[in-house]
């Protein structure tokens, strides 16, 4: 159940994404209504559903109980960023899952304007990932493709200094590729661009350059011929995320580090079983205390009485 504390933190997360953009962007990245997040804004709460305010935490990515830390990977990857939409210049990540790409993502968009974050899915058709492209961008998902298409474009060449982040780009099959060809084209010098995925990204962008396959070595020529790699997550990186999130016992963050095999998904796991057990420490104190000081609190009702 989503308490009053977590609304208004949720709302107050829609109210500054909203100031950077307008609640008509919100509402379409988030899936719901303009009307529902004015009513959001204007704190009329008993109109809204749990439903709808665990739907709008989700498709926007809203994690308050998490604190981000500035690793290594994080500090990399703030740079290529910042880089791709101050230049207007397209790249492509490509590295093992686990390494911080996504989060880093999240978190750009949320600090910076003029940020699309897309992350692909499998089962997209061409369609289906134009329109998640454009609610990502805070558009209307309506008309055909080529009409959706022309509406991110002529979005993107009005906004100052934007950049597209197409995460898990390696999802995607050849005709949805494709589309970023035709936005690259047109965008060209006014759009900054970031594909990134695992290392079957890479592997699949070779493979269709070195097979002569359409529009493989025109992508590839496009991210500059170079596919960014990162670094394998060290110890000190889980030791400031650990500290971030109140994990500060060494031997606590040398566990994490070992189990997670070099992957922060693992990291975030460890650090909320560590939490939670804590918590249930802290609880079973309180209610021991309790339970030996009630006797006492009645002895002396009794006496007094």
């Amino acid at each position: 159940m989503i308490s009053t504390t977590q609304k208004s933190r949720i709302a107050q997360e829609v109210k500054l994404m909203a100031s950077k953009s307008s609640q008509k962007k919100v509402a379409n990245e988030a899936g719901v209504s303009s009307a529902l997040i004015s009513q959001m804004l204007n704190m009329n709460w008993e109109l809204i559903s749990q439903e709808m305010w665990k739907a709008i935490q989700a498709n926007l990515h809203l994690d308050f109980d998490w604190q981000n830390a500035d690793t290594a990977n994080f500090q990399a990857l703030r740079f290529y960023l910042q880089t791709a939409q101050q230049e207007s210049i397209s790249i492509s990540i490509s590295e093992d899952a686990g390494r911080g790409k996504t989060h880093a993502y999240r978190h750009y968009k949320r600090m910076n304007d003029n940020v699309v974050h897309l992350e692909c899915k499998n089962i997209w058709t061409k369609k289906t990932y134009i329109k998640n492209l454009l609610m990502a961008a805070g558009l209307q998902p309506i008309g055909n493709v080529q009409e959706m298409v022309e509406r991110l474009i002529k979005h993107l060449k009005t906004s100052h200094n934007p950049l597209v982040i197409i995460d898990q780009f390696d999802k995607l099959k050849d005709p949805q590729m494709d589309l970023f060809m035709d936005m690259y084209n047109d965008l060209d010098g006014n759009c900054g661009f970031v594909l990134s995925g695992v290392k079957a990204l890479r592997k699949k962008v070779m493979n269709g350059v070195n097979r002569d396959k359409i529009g493989y070595a025109e992508l590839y020529s496009r991210i500059g011929r170079k596919f960014i790699s990162l670094k394998p997550i060290e110890v000190k990186d889980v030791r400031l995320i650990c500290n971030a999130n109140g994990v500060f016992e060494g031997d606590v963050v040398e566990y994490i580090h070992a189990n997670s095999e070099g992957d922060l998904r693992r990291v975030k796991r460890d650090i909320e079983i560590h939490q939670k057990k804590n918590t249930a420490s802290i609880k079973n104190i309180e209610v021991n205390d309790a339970v030996v000081v009630a006797p006492e609190q009645q002895q002396e009702t009794m006496i007094e009485a």
